[in-house]
Parts: C-alpha cells; structure tokens; sequence
C-alpha cells in the first residue's frame, strides 16, 4: 500500500514536467568573429540540419604566433597575410540553450601568408538568446606547409567565436 501511495504522488509530478527543447538551427545563417591562436577574423555559419558550414576570413599575423617565429605561422615580423577557413561541423549533443560539436576544415593561406593547415575541433556554442551565441572550441591542429607539424593543448589549438543568427 506504502508503494502505490508513493507512485501515484510522484504522476502528477511526472504529468507536469515539460519535455526538453534542444536549439534547433536548421535553416539558420550566423554572422560574427572568431579567434583562436594563429588567426581571427570575419565568421559566417549555416546550419543545414545538425550539420553546419563555416568558412572564415582570417588576418594571419606574426603576432598571433610565438614570438621568436618557431610558432605555427612562421611569418615575418610585421607580415599580414590574409586567409580562407573552410569547416564542416557536426551537432553531436543539443541540449536548451547549447549545442555540443565536432568538427574539421582546413585554411589556406591566400595573400602574402603561406600555410596550408587542416584542423579537427570540438566545440560547444552557448545561446544567450535565438539570435546571439559565443562558442569556444580545442582541438588539432595539422600544419602542412614546408615541414608537417601537428600541434595539440597549445594556445594556438584554442579558440572562441561569437555569431548573431538571422
């Protein structure tokens, strides 16, 4: 009797709870910026489903590297390169106001930089509203342009972005 008294308190708690809404980014397109050890720059995402497209437009500069040029950009001092990011991501988890994410791309040097980098990542976006989120990703970072160099737990395999959705 003790048993039946306490499962039948607990249906009208069961009845009343609401199911769990995941963020839904089908169809969207986000603008905003990213940053992450070797670049930063102009971020643009659209979400077909749980996969995504991003292609960035980064400033690539002998700051953003080690100081004594043995970083992952090895350009000139005062050399500025501008660069094009190419990423698929992959919504694994979605949770209400944060999608969990793998992904990988690869960043070509386009003007006076020469690299040639393939990056796998995992990242998590954190909505603050339907329009506005800030992301952070760490990953790994393949560089191939003279000598293959892979890079993991370094700043420059760390990054952040914020977009605004339309």
């Amino acid at each position: 009797m003790n048993k039946t008294a306490i499962a039948l308190c607990t249906l009208p708690a069961l009845a009343l709870g609401g199911t769990a809404l995941a963020k839904d980014m089908k169809g969207r397109f986000g603008l905003g910026g990213e940053a992450d050890g070797t670049a930063g720059g102009l971020s643009m995402k659209y979400w077909v489903s749980d996969l995504g497209l991003q292609a960035m437009f980064n400033l690539q500069h002998q700051s953003f590297a080690d100081p004594d040029g043995s970083g992952p950009l090895d350009a000139p001092d005062g050399q500025t390169g501008l660069g094009l990011s190419l990423r698929l991501l992959y919504n694994f988890a979605r949770a209400n106001d944060t999608n969990m994410y793998v992904g990988a791309g690869i960043t070509l040097g386009v003007i006076d930089a020469d690299k040639t980098q393939i990056d796998v990542v995992l990242g998590v976006e954190h909505f603050f509203t339907d329009y506005f989120s800030v992301a952070g990703h760490v990953g790994m970072y393949i560089d191939v342009t003279d000598e293959t160099q892979v890079l993991v737990g370094v700043p420059a395999t760390w990054g952040t972005s914020f977009h605004f959705y339309f």
